[in-house]
C-alpha cells in the first residue's frame, strides 16, 4: 500500500480516475478510427429525363439507323449495373428514340465481343441470350406496363403486363398481338465463342395503336416512365451482365419505381399539319445484311 501524508484512499481514488480517463480515451480513439474506416454511403443518383423527339422523316427498319433523323435524336448512353450505386456496364450501349403520328422508333448500338442468341421462337425466353429490352409505363395512376425484347438473332418478345406480379411472362406472353417490327445488324459471328466480335445494332418500331390499354399515343409534352435494358452474355463473364439506362436500386428490370423519365417533344405546327409518314403502313424494308421481321 502506498502512503502519502497518510491519505492512501485519496491516492487510490486519483489512480482510479486516471485509469478510467485513459481507458475512455483509448475507446474513443478506436471509435473514431472505426468511423473513419467506414465507407461513405454512395450519393443517390438523380432520375434522368430523356427526350423522345418528333420525326417527320420516314424511318426504314433495316438495322442501319442511317436516316438523318437519328442524328437529331438524343443519345442515351449511360447504362448502369442495377443495384450497384451508379456503376456503369463494361460494354457500351448507345440508344435513341423517335416518334411520329403512328409509331415509336428505337435504335440501339451495342458493343459485344461474344455474340450469342439461340432462342428463335417468338415470345420465347429471349433474356437467356444477348438481348435489348424496352419497358414503358405510361401512367402512374394505372398499374399496367409494357415489355419488349429483341435478341441478337432478331427474335422478339412483346407483352402488356396488367399489373406487376399478377402472372408475368407465362400469363401474358400471348395475350396481346403487337405490330412490333425489328431488324438486326451483326458485327461479328453469332454463336461462335472462339472468335472476337464487335457488337450488334437493333432498329425497330412500335405501333401506337398497340398501346390502347393505357390510352394509345402520347401528346407532345407527356412524360412516361421507361427503361432501356440489356443482357450481355460472354465467355469473358462468369454470368450475364445486366445494364439499364435507369439507375435501378435493385437487380430487377420490373422495378418501375426507379425508371427514368421519357418526355415526348414536338411536333411543331408545320409537322403537326402533315399527314402520317409515307411508310406508316408499309412492310418493313430490310437491308441486304439485316436480319429483319
Amino acid at each position: 500500500m502506498i502512503k502519502l501524508d497518510g491519505k492512501s484512499s485519496n491516492v487510490r481514488t486519483v489512480c482510479g480516475v486516471l485509469c478510467c480517463l485513459t481507458l475512455g480515451t483509448l475507446l474513443a480513439s478506436c471509435n473514431v478510427e472505426k468511423r473513419q474506416a467506414a465507407p461513405a454511403a454512395a450519393p443517390p443518383i438523380a432520375v434522368p429525363e430523356y427526350e423522345c423527339r418528333w420525326t417527320a422523316e420516314p424511318i426504314t427498319i433495316d438495322g442501319k439507323g442511317d436516316e438523318a433523323a437519328w442524328k437529331q435524336a438524343q443519345v442515351i448512353d449511360r447504362f448502369y449495373v442495377p443495384g450497384q450505386g451508379g456503376k456503369l456496364g463494361r460494354t457500351a450501349t448507345k440508344a435513341r428514340l423517335l416518334w411520329d403520328h403512328d409509331y415509336l422508333y428505337f435504335l440501339a448500338e451495342m458493343e459485344d465481343a461474344d455474340l450469342y442468341a439461340n432462342v428463335t421462337e417468338h415470345d420465347g425466353p429471349a433474356w437467356d441470350n444477348d438481348v435489348f429490352e424496352l419497358f414503358f409505363k405510361p401512367s402512374d395512376k394505372k398499374p399496367g406496363y409494357y415489355e419488349f425484347e429483341v435478341n441478337a438473332a432478331n427474335t422478339t418478345l412483346d407483352m402488356f403486363l396488367y399489373s406487376r406480379g399478377s402472372g408475368g411472362y407465362n400469363r401474358y406472353k400471348a395475350t396481346d398481338e403487337f405490330d412490333f417490327q425489328t431488324a438486326v445488324q451483326l458485327r461479328g459471328t453469332l454463336n461462335d465463342p472462339r472468335d472476337r466480335d464487335q457488337g450488334w445494332t437493333v432498329e425497330g418500331r412500335l405501333r401506337w395503336r398497340d398501346f390502347a390499354h393505357t390510352g394509345g399515343a402520347p401528346a407532345a409534352g407527356d412524360r412516361w416512365k421507361f427503361a432501356l435494358c440489356r443482357y450481355d452474355y460472354s465467355v469473358d463473364f462468369e454470368g450475364p451482365e445486366l445494364t439499364c439506362a435507369a439507375p435501378l436500386t435493385r437487380s430487377d428490370f420490373h422495378h418501375y419505381e426507379d425508371y427514368a423519365t421519357l418526355k415526348f417533344v414536338g411536333p411543331n405546327a408545320e409537322d403537326r399539319a402533315k399527314p402520317a409518314a409515307a411508310n406508316a403502313d408499309s412492310p418493313v424494308n430490310a437491308g441486304d445484311d439485316a436480319q429483319s421481321k
